[in-house]
């Protein structure tokens, strides 16, 4: 199915993001070139696409309402497939070829990579990047994102063990940036918590087959549940190994979880699985007139493809940096674009979007999933 989007979006961006959609006036005007790094390709390809999904929503809108200063949006992509080696070659291709504002990358890893690249010439924004420390340690002045970051949804988790008053939990994680750095601070919020014994805490290899040595740890140490710090395809395995020797332990995840390939992949092993996360716009049953106008402009043009879960984090980014263009009269002075999207308000497809000095969202939320019924359901802690 990805194979058949890849065409698609291709497709879209030669003849859609690079056509003259402005008046004809406006054709010797040189285009806003936008760059957009991410996981297009592998077995983390959701994440990118929803990604560039939601780009390329916000691009045709710029576009149609005749550009950002005038200039047509064109963008440029480039595949790290999620991982921080391919995230640095990716970053060096967009920056060699003198792109100054990037959307991306979809995972934490890859953005930290990224960054290191970009140094202080390029303003990114990601929908999806969630570790903590791309923004707590204050080292990329023009790094931002529309996503909720890991503290906050470590916070729900810890939150969700001590009301349903668990007192043994088990912590793995895949040992990447967002995994491990994830599973430190549940780790962290437990034992501040108190009453509450880490039972196991350990770090697997992404990619493994058979988890039989960890799982007979897990079941020795009798922990009720099992927070993973991790992606989905890691914990599909998982979910059904355990499920195959009867480990009953509740899996608590977090976004990097809450995905339907997830549920794909594990099958039956995945109901009653949670998972934090950000708000899941599409699935509103009574969606705002933005929300819904865009729904069917996706589905218009991708009838068999989701939207995915960063579709509107991406495209709210893409109209706050559109907005902040605007207001600073230029593409290039990243220093009066930093000020205004951290100064202006501006109302996007999925509501009011500020960020504060950090360069973190303003007043985004976590909210806690349940597979019911082979879906993600919100539920109440």
């Amino acid at each position: 199915m990805h194979k058949i989007a890849l065409m698609v979006l291709s497709l879209v961006l030669t003849l859609t993001l690079g056509a003259g959609l402005l008046p004809a006036q406006d054709g010797k005007k040189e285009p806003l070139t936008i760059g957009y790094g991410g996981a297009l390709l592998g077995n983390r390809a959701s994440y990118g696409l929803s990604g560039f999904y939601g780009l390329e929503y916000a691009v045709l809108k710029a576009n149609a309402a005749g550009g950002v200063l005038g200039r047509r949006v064109e963008v440029v992509k480039e595949d790290d497939s999620c991982d921080p080696a391919l995230a640095s070659t990716a970053a060096a291709k967009l920056a060699g070829a003198g792109v100054r504002l990037v959307l991306g990358h979809s995972c934490s890893g890859a953005t930290s990579s990224a960054l290191s690249v970009y140094g202080q010439n390029v303003l990114l924004i990601s929908p999806s990047a969630t570790e903590t420390n791309l923004t707590e340690d204050g080292g990329h002045p023009y790094f931002f994102r529309t996503i909720i970051r890991d503290d906050v949804q470590a916070d729900l988790q810890v939150e969700f063990v001590k009301k349903r008053g668990f007192k043994k939990v088990a912590i793995l994680h895949d040992k990447s940036d967002y995994g491990k750095g994830l599973a430190d601070l549940a780790k962290a919020g437990l034992e501040k918590l108190g009453g509450v014994s880490v039972a196991l805490f350990e770090g697997l290899t992404s990619g493994q087959l058979s988890y039989d040595a960890v799982l007979s740890r897990l079941e020795d140490s009798g922990a009720e549940v099992l927070l993973w710090g991790g992606y989905y395809s890691d914990a599909a395995r998982l979910a059904a190994q355990m499920r195959s020797r009867q480990v009953n332990a509740i899996i608590v995840g977090a976004d990097g979880l809450k995905n339907e390939q997830y549920v794909k992949m594990a099958g039956e092993a995945a109901e009653g699985t949670l998972a934090t996360g950000p708000a899941d716009l599409s699935k509103s049953s009574n969606p705002p007139a933005a929300v819904a106008e865009a729904l069917a402009d996706h589905q218009k043009r991708y009838p068999s493809e989701e939207v995915g879960p960063y579709f509107f984090y991406s495209a709210a980014a893409m109209e706050a940096l559109f907005s902040a263009i605007e207001k600073a009269g230029s593409a290039t002075d990243l220093d009066a674009i930093k000020k205004h999207l951290q100064e202006d308000s501006v109302e996007t497809v999925m509501g009011p979007v500020r960020f504060d000095d950090r360069g973190d969202i303003i007043g985004s939320r976590a909210v806690m999933y349940e597979i019911k019924g082979g879906r993600f359901v919100e539920v109440e802690l």
